[in-house]
């Protein structure tokens, strides 16, 4: 897709915050179906991935944010798949579009605006994993442990 001139000066900032804050996560197909991939140890050693697709509309359309690995991602004692929530406020999921990744909530798309940053949305699926961790432990929803703004 081809990006606009403002598109491509608001990308290269966000390259250059994404390498000074989150060295590990990096941009992919920057003229084409763009999105940002990377990975991340939680405080339990636990590793995931995710992929940070960026709409056409960016910065003024909300990217959608997903859980590449582990997958899938299980609930409280692996009754569930979280994919089988669909859209969830408690568990702060959106119904998956790409079978076999967890699609989260990082920011809801009437809350987004171009004020908000590739680095905030990272930040937010960080934020999510530490929530998931904590519902794995106690069964409570993901909501319990998440201011509920944007």
């Amino acid at each position: 897709m081809p990006w606009d001139v403002n598109q491509r000066r608001r990308l290269a900032h966000e390259v250059a915050a994404l390498r000074a804050y989150f060295p590990d996560f990096r941009f992919h197909d920057p003229t084409g179906d763009t999105y940002v991939a990377g990975h991340w140890y939680s405080n339990t050693e636990s590793y995931y991935q995710f992929h940070v697709q960026v709409p056409p509309g960016y910065p003024n359309e909300c990217p959608h944010t997903y859980i590449t690995y582990p997958t899938p991602l299980r609930d409280y004692r692996g009754r569930r798949t979280l994919d089988s929530y669909g859209t969830s406020h408690a568990m702060h999921l959106w119904r998956t579009d790409r079978p076999g990744w967890t699609k989260i909530c990082t920011y809801r798309p009437e809350f987004w605006s171009a004020d908000h940053s590739l680095v905030k949305v990272i930040r937010k699926a960080l934020l999510w994993t530490v929530a998931y961790e904590c519902h794995l432990q106690d069964g409570r929803p993901l909501q319990s442990f998440l201011l509920d703004f944007n």
